[in-house]
């Protein structure tokens, strides 16, 4: 979620990060949380908000408190409204964050996040706040609690999970931070993506995107070039680190595990992979690369991985090109060897990017009718289509995913339920009209379009 396009609140996110915790004995912006400190996790959060993020080590006014804080944000910098974290709150998410910046955008007034009544972190002050911030110094009166009421301010409750809020003052709250996190990241999908961002510069590819893959779910996925497409699956696949955000792959967690080994458990069918084959190669070779998630194959293949090819190829119904090589195939046998290649490694997820691209409208039916017999067999890997054409998501697809230009999610879900002429008119920016027949789909640009969005 990028609150600049959604709001007109021009927003500077603060995190205090200074000082040493006497009941903790140490810095708590870098005590470890998994993988990661306490403020890697809680920037990541703020990150996700699509907005600046600035980390306050040391205070103009040192030994006031959080006081100290917002003195030295105004004194540094210059902003219009600013949110307000603490470094020892490492479980505060994207959601809350999102929720009190709503809230605030509401108001349009002070709103600090409450609970059991207690005015706290986080919280949102404006520039003009600045006279009543230095009163309180003046008088010294620096708990959060007066500086509320000294701003008559909102107070918010957050929805949901209490423990969102929880500070870390003492080792036990350590250890009870540590345990709800270790909970937080597991995943029973087969893939999810929790509030991904992924930023080059001052570019978003990707905003506060979430995503999940269940077993036995087929996902279509669609959206016009630029929607963050090719970021996201590049990330899922562990080529492009996120800016912020966490991606499971069955059940494993990006940065915190083997990807290299785990990418051999994802198989991939791309024009990319297409490109790259060598072209004396034969059929069989090209597929049993796929166990060790290696291209232009080079020692020995074992007795066992021949015999495995071979009985891939005739699933996959191309047993009749095991010793053809690459440069005579037709591209649609190229697209069943490099399934048979992705199947290899016996994949839970087997990721599509755009397989009908070069393939006249014969082969691609066929390729198609192969698709759907694959994807209805008995433990058949969950598929995941990238298309920017309606007409190839086969029946045996549940969910879609439609994606926008923007960098976003437009909707997600069942396919009866959200693939429509609507959100197909809004994800490509033109009136179009979606149509099913005989359990397929066909999609019509009506006449003299303009852009709706």
């Amino acid at each position: 979620m990028r609150l600049r396009r959604n709001t007109t609140i021009e927003l500077t996110v603060f995190i205090l990060a200074g000082g040493e915790s006497t009941r903790m004995g140490h810095d708590k912006a870098r005590l470890p949380l998994g993988n990661r400190s306490f403020l890697q996790v809680i920037t990541e959060s703020a990150r996700a908000l699509g907005v600046p993020v600035e980390v306050i080590f040391d205070d103009v006014l040192p030994r006031c408190g959080p006081i100290g804080g917002i003195a030295t944000a105004f004194a540094r910098y210059r902003f219009k409204s600013a949110l307000f974290l603490s470094c020892d709150m490492p479980l505060i998410s994207a959601e809350v964050l999102t929720a009190i910046v709503a809230e605030f955008a509401r108001h349009r007034r002070p709103i600090f996040t409450t609970i059991k009544g207690r005015a706290g972190f986080p919280f949102i002050i404006s520039n003009q706040d600045r006279l009543v911030v230095q009163k309180q110094i003046t008088q010294q009166r620096f708990p959060l609690q007066e500086l509320s009421t000294a701003l008559d301010a909102t107070t918010f409750i957050p929805s949901g999970d209490a423990t969102e809020l929880l500070n870390v003052n003492t080792p036990a709250d350590y250890k009870r931070a540590l345990k709800i996190w270790t909970d937080r990241r597991k995943s029973d999908a087969v893939l999810e993506v929790r509030n991904l961002m992924i930023r080059r510069g001052s570019t978003h590819l990707l905003s506060g995107f979430s995503w999940k893959v269940q077993r036995g779910e087929h996902w279509a996925v669609l959206g016009p070039n630029g929607c963050g497409k090719t970021s996201l699956f590049s990330a899922l696949l562990g080529y492009l680190a996120p800016t912020a955000g966490d991606v499971f792959v069955l059940g494993e967690e990006f940065g915190n595990s083997d990807w290299p080994q785990l990418r051999k458990k994802i198989g991939l069918v791309s024009s990319s992979v297409r490109q790259m084959m060598a072209e004396s190669e034969p059929a069989w070779i090209t597929v049993a690369s796929g166990k060790y998630a290696m291209i232009d194959f080079w020692g020995t293949p074992k007795r066992s991985d021949r015999a495995q090819a071979m009985r891939i190829l005739r699933e996959t119904e191309a047993d009749y090109l095991a010793d053809r090589p690459w440069s005579v195939l037709s591209q649609g046998e190229r697209q069943r060897v490099l399934i048979g290649r992705a199947l290899m490694g016996r994949p839970a997820l087997l990721i599509l990017d755009e397989p009908c691209a070069g393939l006249d409208p014969a082969a691609r039916e066929h390729f198609l009718d192969f698709l759907e017999r694959l994807g209805r067999r008995k433990h058949a890997p969950c598929l995941v289509l990238v298309t920017h054409h309606v007409e190839e998501i086969m029946p045996v697809f549940s969910h879609a995913l439609i994606m926008k230009r923007a960098g976003g999610k437009l909707a997600e879900g069942r396919i009866p339920e959200t693939l429509n002429s609507r959100a197909m008119s809004e994800a490509f920016g033109a009136p179009m009209s979606l149509k099913k027949s005989r359990g397929r789909y066909s999609l019509k640009v009506q006449s003299n379009p303009r852009v709706i969005i």
